[in-house]
Formats: C-alpha cells, sequence, structure tokens
C-alpha cells in the first residue's frame, strides 16, 4: 500500500502544490507583503514583465515540439491576467467613454474590493477550463484558440468594469460579493479533483493547475492586501515556469523511451537497461519474465488490426499494474513484454508471473460491441548476480516462453 501511495506521489508531482503551499504559509506569517507594497513600481514592474515574457516564450516555443495545449493555453491566460492586475494597479488614469480607468477606477468601484476579486475569479475560471480541455489539439487551431482566450480575458473583464462603475447597487456586483468565497472554493475543489482522474502519462501537468489555483484563491481572499498579492504573483508565475520546463522535459523524454502505443518503456530503453546506462537499480536478485499474447495472429485476422492494437495496449496495462512495484515493464518486439522484476527470484518471481497471468486471463478487452479474451505465456528466468547476468537470463526466459507455447499455452514456466 505505502508503496503504491509513493507511486501515485510520484506521477502526480506533488512538489508543485508543496511550493505553492510553502509559499502561501511564508506569505501569511510574515511581514514581506509591507515591503512588497513599498517596493519602488518600476522595479516591481520590471520584474513581473521578465517573468511574464518568459510564462509566455516557454509556452510558445514549447508548443511545437510537444504539442501540449494546456501548456499554451495556460501561458496565454496567465499573461493576459497580469496585463489586467497591471491596469487596475496602475497609479496611471485613463479616460475611457468619459470614466477614469485603472487605479482612479477603483475608486468608483462597488465595496469590497471588487476589481480585484473578480479578476481572481476570472483566473481560477480559466484554470478549471485548463483542466478541462484536450491535451493535444489541432496545431493551428491550438495557436488561434490561445489567441482568442487572450483576448477575451482582457475584453471581457474591462467590459465588466466599464459597465459596472454607473450600477454600483447591481445585483451582479452584490451577488457576487457575497457569494465569491463559495465561487472560488467550488473551481478550486473541481481543479482539484480533476487533477486526480486527469494523471498525464509523461506528466501530470494537472498538479501544476492545481498549485496556481492554491495562490489565486488565497489571493483572492485576501485581495485588499495587495503586498501579499504582489508577493504571491512573482512566486506564482515562477511554479508555471518551472511546472512548464518539467512538463516540456518530462515529455521529450517519455516521447523518446516510452511506446507510444502500449505507453510502456520501449526497445530503445530496454537497451538502455542492458547496458546499465538506464537510472535503474536493480541489485543482486534479478528475474526476467517474457510475455507473448497466445495466438495473437488469429486475432488480429479475425478482429482487424484495430482491435489487436486495443488489446495490446489493455495486456500492457495489466502487466504493468500487476508487476508493481518491483517491475520495470518494457516492450519487447510485437507482441511480447519483457518485464525486469527487482528482488524477487524463483518461485517468488514464478508466482508474480502466475499473477499476471491470471489477470490477462480475467480480464477482456472491449472494442465496439465486443469483449474480447485473450491468455497469456510466460517464460521466467532468474539470477543472483543482477545486470552482469542479464543477457543469459533473457535468453533463458526467451526459451521458458516457447516450451509454455509448445506445452499447450496460458501458463508460466520458469527455469
Amino acid at each position: 500500500m505505502e508503496s503504491k501511495i509513493r507511486v501515485f506521489l510520484q506521477k502526480y508531482r506533488i512538489e508543485f502544490i508543496i511550493a505553492a503551499l510553502v509559499a502561501l504559509v511564508f506569505t501569511a506569517h510574515s511581514r514581506i507583503g509591507i515591503f512588497v507594497d513599498k517596493a519602488r513600481p518600476v522595479d516591481y514592474g520590471v520584474t513581473m514583465a521578465v517573468l511574464s515574457l518568459a510564462v509566455f516564450l516557454v509556452a510558445r516555443i514549447s508548443y511545437p515540439k510537444i504539442y501540449k495545449f494546456k501548456i499554451l493555453l495556460s501561458g496565454y491566460v496567465v499573461v493576459a491576467f497580469i496585463i489586467n492586475f497591471f491596469m487596475i494597479s496602475t497609479e496611471t488614469s485613463v479616460k475611457i467613454f468619459g470614466l477614469n480607468f485603472f487605479q482612479k477606477s477603483m475608486s468608483i468601484m462597488p465595496s469590497g474590493n471588487f476589481a480585484y476579486r473578480f479578476l481572481f475569479t476570472i483566473l481560477n475560471l480559466n484554470l478549471l477550463v485548463i483542466m478541462l480541455v484536450n491535451a493535444y489539439v489541432n496545431y493551428n487551431a491550438g495557436k488561434h484558440s490561445s489567441w482568442v482566450a487572450f483576448a477575451l480575458n482582457i475584453i471581457v473583464y474591462f467590459t465588466v468594469l466599464i459597465i459596472l462603475p454607473a450600477h454600483k447597487s447591481s445585483h451582479f456586483v452584490k451577488g457576487f460579493l457575497q457569494t465569491h468565497l463559495l465561487i472560488n472554493l467550488v473551481i478550486t475543489g473541481l481543479i482539484i479533483l480533476l487533477s486526480f482522474f486527469n494523471i498525464e502519462e509523461e506528466h501530470n501537468y494537472g498538479s501544476i493547475i492545481v498549485a496556481v489555483s492554491f495562490i489565486v484563491f488565497y489571493c483572492e481572499i485576501y485581495s485588499q492586501n495587495l503586498g501579499q498579492v504582489k508577493f504571491l504573483l512573482p512566486a506564482m508565475e515562477v511554479i508555471i515556469i518551472w511546472g512548464m520546463f518539467a512538463h516540456w522535459v518530462n515529455c521529450l523524454h517519455h516521447r523518446a523511451h516510452y511506446d507510444p502505443l502500449l505507453k510502456i518503456y520501449n526497445r530503445q530503453y530496454m537497451d538502455n537497461i542492458i547496458r546499465g546506462i538506464a537510472d535503474i537499480r536493480f541489485g543482486e536478485n534479478l528475474s526476467v519474465m517474457m510475455c507473448d499474447i497466445d495466438h495473437f495472429k488469429k486475432v488480429n485476422d479475425t478482429y482487424g488490426h484495430a482491435a489487436g492494437d486495443a488489446i495490446l495496449f489493455h495486456i500492457a496495462q495489466i502487466i504493468r499494474e500487476t508487476s508493481l512495484p518491483e517491475g520495470i515493464v518494457c516492450r519487447y518486439g510485437g507482441e511480447e513484454i519483457i518485464v525486469f522484476l527487482r528482488d524477487k527470484i524463483g518461485n517468488d518471481a514464478k508466482a508474480k508471473a502466475e499473477k499476471i497471468r491470471k489477470a490477462v486471463k480475467a480480464a477482456g478487452t472491449k472494442f465496439k460491441s465486443k469483449n474480447i479474451k485473450v491468455t497469456l505465456s510466460i517464460g521466467v528466468a532468474s539470477t543472483k548476480e543482477g545486470m552482469q547476468d542479464v543477457g543469459r537470463i533473457i535468453k533463458k526466459a526467451d526459451d521458458c516462453v516457447y516450451k509454455a507455447k509448445k506445452s499447450g499455452r496460458d501458463k508460466v514456466v520458469a527455469d
């Protein structure tokens, strides 16, 4: 149970949320807000401009490399938010349709610091949308959609600011100021919930959005303390930049080392394991399990290659989940999957192989209106010499698979 929790936290990328919580605790229990609020506006503005430019560039440059729409969209909406924030917090007064805006517009806004609270709520809504959108969209559609989101964030926000000053007692303003905490609590709760159920295989971007939402929620509550808000906004952008880079690097690593169909390690990564250049420590007790789907050619001929691909993916996921936490699963070739099993040899390794075989036999793959069941033949070989003996035990495991198939299939044969 403990190992499963550890694996989950590694996939979830909890470190971004921890960083956000540390920033919030530090802000709440220090007088940093006073110093930030008294800092020279030019220095703060330059810092935020540099960070915002970095957010925009990382989002923009990474998109053609990894095609992740969530990163691109989050970069654009965060920059739009920063522009809006500086527009309403600057000392400059600008007249639009006879009304004074930006800092001086705050004096004619309804009570309760509506402008800031509404701005943070819009950003939180954007974060929820980012959690809901597909990770991959059409390349040009992704670029256009991000620009549209950028423009809408600015236009909608300032349209509200233009209309509402003349209606201080409007039902919208009163209703919002009475319910803004509940609205943001629900939004943040939905973001957290979605982040648990949408963990991406190569890197969980959802935890970054959760971290940002925590900061946004805090700023929304304490929006009247502008010093604290100004301190947290650079922290928020640093977390976003860090998260974008981490997501970018992990996506590239995933693309290089994972099989795109089966979502397990590919043959290249298996070769890296054998050569000792992969960052994996097996120890002296090591087993290899060679898994081969029985009569897979017949499955392809009967149901088609699309069904075959669906079955391969499903079986690979069963093998991966069942072999945890000791197993490292790679695609060996075709329908063959190899598992490197650390700290289990002999009967223990065979028992793990039997568990995998039974799990595959019991499961069926749903394809269109059919539930297709297959079986697995597994060969197991063990050594007490670790990776020094890996070539020999791979050959032995392969020979054992052949014996399993010759003797009736759907069985485990151990050396």
